[in-house]
């Protein structure tokens, strides 16, 4: 059994390398390309001949005025940092509005006039402090002024 072991192996060698060209073909005519020539990579001056002979287009984006004038688009809402926490007023027709707000850590909110109106309003809360906050329009702009009131001042203390 030897001998025919020999032949089996010798056998499998030849079947072996059989597969391997034939893979090795199949390998170089995908690489060539099954549709002919338009798979092969371009050359750098493939390249630049196809670059010179593209059309050259362009697209520049130019702002109008009015899309760039303020006082033809909506407000921009202005977030505000206060005493006691930050808030987000816009103004619009002369008039504020607070859009949000946000205590500070250990703070809360009370007494939220929100408007629109010629002035908004809100309080900021912690433990016996109070932040009052008045927001009005300034040219335009929302702008706020603020005042602490520690229950021994003149707001009466409601809260």
């Amino acid at each position: 059994m030897g001998r025919r072991g020999v032949l089996i192996a010798v056998g499998w060698l030849l079947a072996a390398g059989a597969t391997a060209a034939v893979a090795t073909f199949a390998l170089d005519v995908v690489g060539a390309g099954i549709l002919g020539p338009q798979n092969q990579p371009l050359s750098q001056d493939d390249v630049t001949r196809a670059l010179a002979a593209a059309p050259v287009t362009s697209s520049v984006v130019v702002p109008t005025t009015t899309a760039a004038a303020p006082s033809s688009s909506a407000p921009a809402p202005r977030g505000l940092t206060v005493p006691g926490g930050s808030l987000v007023a816009e103004c619009a027709g002369g008039q504020v509005t607070l859009r949000s707000w946000s205590p500070d850590p250990g703070f809360r909110t009370d007494d939220v006039s929100r408007g629109p109106a010629a002035s908004a309003s809100i309080k900021f809360k912690n433990g016996g402090t109070e932040n009052v906050t008045v927001v009005t329009c300034v040219g335009g702009e929302p702008h706020a002024e603020s005042v602490a009131d520690d229950h021994h001042g003149g707001h009466g203390g409601d809260g």
